[in-house]
């Protein structure tokens, strides 16, 4: 009975951290495109006002 706990409880864990990790992923996948945008935009911009 007490395998069959630890086996439960290192799923449930695992599939916390997976979903975790997941989010995160997101998380930086978002801020990295927010940010190159935000570059791109700002460079874009400077050269249409200098020229």
């Amino acid at each position: 009975m007490h395998i069959i706990f630890k086996t439960f409880k290192n799923m449930f864990l695992d599939l916390f951290s997976m979903f975790r990790g997941f989010t995160y992923g997101f998380l930086m996948v978002g801020i990295f495109i927010l940010v190159v945008g935000a570059l791109l935009y700002g460079i874009l911009y400077l050269m249409n006002v200098v020229l």
